[in-house]
């Protein structure tokens, strides 16, 4: 008998959300709306190098984009490689919390040849580049530069970043395009 129920129910929880493939994305985002929270997520932003980006947690703003071959001395390793840099100003607008803290590498750098696939920039290596990891208190703002290693040929780039809260839900995306 509860083996019949059992079956009637999922007959008729077919019915009602169609496939087996529909069924499985309706309960994946009503647990991914439910795991928001109210936050918002799933959204890609595009934004030109003039734009301020407003994130969740910070706005963002580049101030310049160089190609380098050189750095105080250091080069890439491959010659055909060059260095991008990004200078740049984020400032905290979360104010949830006192401070919020600000790594590198929450910025990643891709361009076409790449296929979706993103770059990190490099570790502080020299005092004008952004800390690897800093503290941003509610209001503050700071400047400094991500350094990148990309091939010389490549002109045209995206700089992403992506939202990830404390719980490692993943909210909005952005994109900031910029030709060299």
């Amino acid at each position: 008998m509860m083996k019949k129920i059992g079956v009637v129910l999922l007959a008729m929880c077919f019915c009602v959300f169609g496939s087996g493939c529909a069924v499985k994305e309706k309960v994946k985002k009503v647990a991914t709306d439910w795991k928001a929270d109210g936050r918002e997520y799933g959204q890609e932003s595009v934004y030109s190098p003039d734009d301020t980006v407003e994130t969740a947690f910070f706005n963002v703003k580049i101030n310049s984009v160089t190609t380098e071959s050189e750095i105080e001395g250091y080069v890439p390793e491959d010659v055909a490689h060059q260095f991008i840099v990004v200078n740049m100003t984020v400032e905290n607008t979360y104010d949830d919390f006192d401070s919020i803290t600000m790594f590198c590498d929450d910025f990643e750098l891709t361009w076409d040849a790449l296929e979706g696939e993103t770059t990190f920039p490099e570790y502080q290596f020299y005092e004008e580049q952004l800390p690897d990891s800093y503290e941003l208190k509610y209001g503050e703002s700071k400047t400094g530069n991500l350094v990148f290693i990309t091939p010389r040929n490549v002109t045209d780039y995206q700089l992403k970043y992506y939202e990830i809260w404390d719980d490692n839900f993943i909210g909005n995306t952005y994109y900031i395009n910029f030709a060299i």
